[in-house]
């Protein structure tokens, strides 16, 4: 499901999310608004915003990416993703998977998205063990739309959660002169699994991504990827 929906987030031109900013104001290009001070808009961008998912968490992004609005999209690629799951268990992960926050920045586009599997509606808890093996499965959905090369794994924890983490070069299938770095980093919190997943076609899009705060489940605010997380080696 996700990956179709990423493909369309690559190739579209810009657009106003329901006639909003990603700060839930009314979007506006008014000659003053166009105008403002460079520093004024530096400062603006500086200022991260913050994202509270009904998982216990928040993840603080730049307010320069913009925040698209992917409900309209959601029901047809649901679909789509339960046609093709071959379990019982894959259309039950297909339908209860919820893509919580997707931003987008740049040109060529570099996306960020964040997934979100509840335990209550999946009807099973996954364990610590089952975290490289979830992880790896959700990474291995980019490759329907990237030709992907030389991934790269790794382990760390922030606080007391134990993420897995895949980063991996890439491009996009119909846009194979495109070069993207791709990173996958999970985690289990005690209401659900939780995902982040970086399409990154450039180095500033992929150091946002490490970057950004995230503060899980009450713990402190913390980089969601520090430089030690490939550490371990492939």
């Amino acid at each position: 499901m996700r990956t179709a929906i990423v493909m369309m987030l690559l190739a579209a031109g810009p657009v106003c999310v329901a006639g909003q900013n990603p700060a839930g104001q009314p979007a506006s290009t008014t000659p003053v608004e166009q105008s403002a001070p460079a520093a004024e808009k530096a400062a603006k961008a500086a200022d991260p915003l913050i994202f509270k998912s009904e998982g216990d968490f928040t993840f603080g992004y730049p307010a320069d990416w913009e925040v698209v609005d992917m409900k309209p999209m959601l029901p047809v690629q649901r679909m789509k993703a339960e046609q093709d799951a071959k379990s019982a268990m894959e259309r039950k992960g297909a339908d209860c998977t919820d893509v919580q926050l997707t931003i987008r920045h740049g040109d060529p586009r570099s996306v960020i998205l964040i997934m979100y599997l509840e335990y209550a509606c999946l009807g099973v808890e996954l364990k610590p063990s089952d975290l490289g093996a979830t992880g790896a499965g959700i990474a291995q959905g980019l490759t329907r739309s990237f030709n992907v090369k030389d991934p790269e794994y790794g382990a760390y924890t922030l606080g007391d959660h134990a993420f897995w983490i895949e980063r991996a070069d890439g491009s996009p299938v119909d846009h194979p002169e495109r070069e993207y770095k791709l990173e996958t980093t999970c985690t289990l919190l005690k209401k659900g699994l939780t995902c982040w997943l970086a399409m990154a076609a450039s180095p500033d899009a992929i150091a946002t991504f490490e970057a950004s705060k995230v503060a899980l489940e009450g713990d402190s605010s913390l980089a969601l990827v520090p430089a030690t997380a490939f550490a371990t080696g492939r």
